[in-house]
């Protein structure tokens, strides 16, 4: 067994990519309001990387099983036990505050604005995020189909941590793990072959759990590599974003691949993708004094990283309607620009008045952390 390395309570870099994942989706929603435009400035064609700005949910995935693995592979080498019911009780803290908020503002101002009416059933399967049990999207709030994802996978953490002990246990653990989600997604591939669209709803599960229990493994394997291997060099993380970057070319040159089932592309593109930013996690923490990481460990990215979970929740209803009132002769763009501000500060507010409260003196920790050292504790 390899000395386990002794768990921090300050990561951040982490948080730093939290603020990253969090930016790229909002500028990718943003980039959508927009139109779609080609960006390339001085020659250079960034519009891949805002097209795959969806690709942050997925490092939102793989930071979950890094952050949430590591204590359970923590207490698992050192022979002790976690509190399950304490783990669960602080992730519904963490989770549902801000969530149930946000959905009774959007549902009060549905009803305000004579939208259309939603069921009970609707709504008992948003209070309760199991809605991904009969449909990905969500007509409330778009960006809710993911909640159920991660909510899931807080129930499976304590099964998936039993296997992870040694190198070897490690090793096996994950590549059965990837091999059953990829023939996972084959079968919701076959299904639409088989019996076209009477196969959809077994299909979507192509994005939901278990069809991206391999983000959340590739992150629980980075948490175990980081407790337990004395890895030093910037190597990780170049080869890590050189994954992502070259999935960013691959998807954005596709289209959407998901919803077309394009095979062979969507068996492991998600593997990819988790792969990629698997390694970036490393090799963040393993060249702290590297350029790059200074710059993720920053204050702007830290508090972004903050307030990323806020930030996720209201980016899109802001952007929507601040988009229904921009005059017709309006520059896309511009449009977006006024429409950052009232998101970052609705999102500030979210966090501070709703989040804040309830996750106690680990926020203020963060805080202080934030605005003095750069610092923000690794927390999911």
């Amino acid at each position: 067994m390899l000395a386990a390395r002794p768990e921090q309570d300050y990561l951040p870099a982490i948080t730093g990519l939290r603020g990253v994942a969090a930016a790229w989706v909002l500028l990718y929603h943003a980039w959508q309001f927009a139109g779609g435009p080609r960006i390339s400035p001085v020659g250079v064609d960034l519009t891949p990387l805002l097209a795959c700005g969806y690709f942050g949910v997925d490092l939102f995935f793989v930071l979950s099983g890094f952050l949430l693995g590591m204590p359970f592979l923590t207490a698992r080498q050192r022979g002790e036990s976690v509190d399950l019911r304490r783990f669960w009780r602080n992730r519904a803290r963490r989770v549902l505050p801000a969530y149930w908020a946000q959905l009774l503002v959007l549902l009060a101002l549905a009803v305000w604005s004579g939208g259309p009416e939603i069921g009970s059933g609707v709504l008992l399967g948003h209070f309760s995020l199991s809605f991904n049990l009969w449909q990905n999207d969500s007509a409330i709030n778009p960006v809710y189909w993911s909640l159920p994802v991660e909510w899931d996978f807080y129930i499976l953490l304590p099964l998936l941590a039993l296997p992870f002990r040694g190198r070897r246990s490690v090793l096996i653990t994950v590549l059965v793990g990837v091999l059953a989600v990829i023939a996972f997604r084959w079968l919701c591939v076959a299904a639409l072959h088989w019996w076209g669209a009477d196969g959809v709803p077994l299909y979507r599960w192509i994005i939901q759990l278990p069809g991206r229990l391999d983000q959340f493994l590739l992150g629980m394997a980075a948490a175990w590599c980081y407790l337990n291997l004395r890895t030093r060099g910037r190597g990780w993380l170049w080869a890590g974003l050189l994954v992502v970057l070259l999935m960013c070319w691959g998807a954005a040159s596709r289209g959407d691949f998901v919803s077309q089932a394009q095979a062979p592309w969507v068996y492991g593109h998600y593997t990819g993708v988790g792969l990629g930013f698997a390694l970036c996690i490393l090799g963040a923490l393993a060249a702290p004094r590297s350029w790059l990481v200074q710059r993720l460990s920053g204050r702007v990215l830290g508090w972004l990283g903050m307030i990323s979970y806020s930030l996720y929740l209201w980016h899109y209803p802001v952007l929507s309607w601040q988009r229904q009132g921009w005059p017709a002769d309006w520059p896309a763009w511009g449009g977006v620009a006024l429409s950052l501000p009232p998101v970052l500060l609705l999102s500030w507010l979210s966090y501070r008045l709703i989040e804040r409260p309830f996750l106690g003196r680990r926020a203020r920790r963060a805080e202080q952390a934030t605005t003095t050292t750069a610092s923000t504790p690794a927390v999911s």
